[in-house]
């Protein structure tokens, strides 16, 4: 049998395949921007040919792989940039996501196109936007 090693994570390297299963994803990187520690871009699993075979995707939002030949991987967490799990076919990597902290004394301009939300974290503003195209601004309060 054939078992692939687990994609690379933001923090860590994916795992090899052995001779008897494939290898998990790679950690991604935990940062506590918005307040909470979190982890985001972590790698998918490699696809195995049982349950016990395949991969784990890694901390952050990694897909998990197949758990049987000729199925796809799960799909990487929304907003967390982590890789699709591996299978035939490989799984949708997650979304990513832009987060900004900044001064309190800010007001931030989100653009029309733009999905976002901001909280207060501290002495700062936290503005997480999740979706679209378009531009961001800034002036003093």
């Amino acid at each position: 049998s054939n078992f692939g090693g687990g994609g690379g994570g933001a923090g860590e390297a994916g795992f090899d395949g052995n001779g008897t299963a494939s290898g998990d994803g790679g950690d991604g990187v935990s940062s506590s921007i918005t307040g909470t520690a979190t982890f985001r871009a972590g790698g998918g699993g490699g696809g195995g040919t049982t349950v016990s075979a395949s991969g784990v995707g890694g901390e952050g939002g990694g897909g998990d792989g197949a758990q049987s030949g000729n199925t796809s991987g799960s799909s990487g967490t929304t907003n967390t940039g982590g890789g699709g799990g591996g299978g035939e076919p490989g799984a949708s990597g997650g979304s990513g996501i832009v987060i900004l902290r900044y001064s309190s004394n800010l007001t931030i301009t989100i653009g029309a196109g733009l999905t976002g939300s901001t909280t207060t974290v501290g002495s700062n503003k936290v503005t997480t936007i999740s979706a679209g195209t378009g531009n961001v601004s800034f002036a003093a309060a």
